[in-house]
């Protein structure tokens, strides 16, 4: 698909949605999936008993699982690294130091309008920023 193509079809208020359901939604799962500790995942045990399996290796199954999320969680932090001041300044603000809209709002010394519009252009740019990075996956919404 043509770049610039792909650009004119971005639907930016689905897209700031989106990624604002993805930041508090899906990332609290995924930074609970990269906490665990792989190393506590123990090899499968030899026995005479019979074992019911449905023909899959859990083990790696976790192991894949808890890589994926630790890759995702370095893309997200190098996305976040990756946008502009004020948008990481939004970003950082919420989703890193736990502070409420009206909080960042203050920081910024904005008004309450302004802030909706620079907080849905550091949605936006998260999406931009994200997309490319390994692991991760594309939050835009397309017309």
């Amino acid at each position: 698909m043509d770049l610039l193509l792909e650009i004119d079809n971005i639907d930016y208020k689905a897209t700031a949605k989106n990624v604002k359901d993805f930041l508090d939604n899906k990332l609290p799962r995924i930074l609970r999936l990269a906490n665990e500790n792989p190393a506590s995942l123990k090899s499968p045990t030899i026995s005479d008993m019979p074992v019911s399996h449905d023909g899959g290796n859990h083990n790696e199954d976790k192991i894949i699982k808890y890589i994926a999320a630790k890759e995702m969680i370095q893309g997200v932090a190098q996305a976040f690294q990756n946008c502009s001041q004020t948008s990481l300044v939004i970003l950082k603000g919420k989703y890193i130091q736990g502070l409420q809209d009206w909080q960042i709002e203050q920081n910024l010394y904005c008004s309450h309008s302004t802030y909706f519009k620079s907080r849905d252009k550091a949605y936006n740019e998260f999406a931009d920023c994200l997309e490319l990075q390994k692991g991760c996956p594309d939050l835009h919404v397309y017309e």
